[in-house]
């Protein structure tokens, strides 16, 4: 039986399991599909079908209360799982620090009261899971707060094996072009020290107060006030990545926020009293990256912060009110 003698009942069952941009495409197949596809029933059906067959999924977010004491939150698309969870990262950050993150690891590290002041001790936590895995302790010439730390890892599908790069840079007060940093792979297990040659003829700042180095195309890449980027590659540090700040930034503006959406590196920017009635956040996305030295930054997009309020939300509307008030 070909798919032009299938019954309009069994046809539409077929068509409900495509994606939705393939269901369009599936429109210009013949007059009768279109005209099945075209119908309130079948699109009923197809939004009902979405809606149970969700991919699960996990969000975890830090945030910050009055005293500035740090607490973990864990929401689940499964909410019998939601309370187990969130309570399995909330006693995690009791007693430890949350450092980095990449895809479904987390990396943490002992809180100062724990071990001597120049040692350090952090740990790789699967919070799904609940697999946790103490790295060796590495004690460093530096305070702990002064070292920043970058998490990236892999998968490989045919052996079925997971691997992991751990990174700490140390703080440097002056633009370098040569910088040490120390390394752990899972391969290894074992701390060792490197070299970095940026590739920029000004050197890479590294601020004290740095986002989170942000795991992207086998590189972690981290980010300075003045929105420069630096990519590592944690197995050859020989091998850099740098982008200048996107056309518009502002000089004398911190980065509000750096990190991936939509598989593209993005970084913000809001610049206080850009108008006389509204501050203006901006958001640029890096695009043609390549691993030829490709890659441009391109404005995506341009708002007010007035109209990031929500009637819905009212936290959302006295947050952006009180740090963003009119002039």
């Amino acid at each position: 039986m070909s798919l032009d003698n299938l019954p309009d009942g069994l046809l539409l069952e077929i068509l409900l399991h495509l994606p939705l941009q393939s269901v369009f495409q599936c429109k210009c197949v013949s007059n009768r599909w279109c005209s099945l596809i075209s119908t309130p029933y079948f699109t009923h059906r197809y939004v009902s079908h979405l809606h149970t067959n969700l991919q699960p999924f996990t969000l975890l977010f830090e945030c910050k209360d009055d005293q500035s004491i740090t607490r973990v939150l864990a929401t689940n698309s499964e909410e019998s799982k939601l309370k187990s969870l969130a309570a399995y990262v909330h006693r995690q950050s009791e007693h430890l620090w949350l450092e980095a993150s990449c895809n479904d690891l987390l990396l943490w590290r002992a809180k100062a009261d724990e071990e001597p002041s120049l040692m350090s001790v952090y740990y790789v936590i699967n919070p799904i899971t609940r697999q946790c895995i103490a790295l060796p302790p590495i004690t460093l010439p530096y305070p702990r707060s002064w070292i920043q730390a970058g998490l990236i890892c892999s998968y490989d599908y045919n052996k079925k094996q997971l691997s992991y790069s751990v990174v700490l840079i140390p703080y440097f007060h002056d633009k370098l072009r040569e910088f040490k940093v120390y390394i752990l792979s899972s391969n290894t297990r074992e701390w060792s020290e490197s070299m970095v040659l940026c590739p920029d003829p000004e050197g890479f700042e590294l601020t004290h107060f740095a986002f989170c180095a942000v795991p992207y195309k086998g590189l972690l890449f981290w980010c300075s006030n003045s929105g420069r980027l630096l990519g590592i590659d944690p197995y050859n540090t020989r091998c850099c990545r740098s982008f200048e700040q996107p056309i518009g930034w502002e000089l004398d503006k911190e980065t509000d926020c750096f990190g991936v959406c939509r598989g593209c590196l993005r970084i913000c920017q809001i610049s206080m009293f850009y108008t006389r009635f509204s501050s203006i956040l901006r958001i640029w996305e890096l695009k043609d990256y390549d691993n030829e030295g490709g890659g441009k930054w391109y404005l995506e997009h341009e708002v007010s912060v007035n109209q990031l309020v929500s009637k819905k939300s009212t936290w959302l509307t006295e947050h952006v009110q009180q740090k963003y008030p009119l002039p």
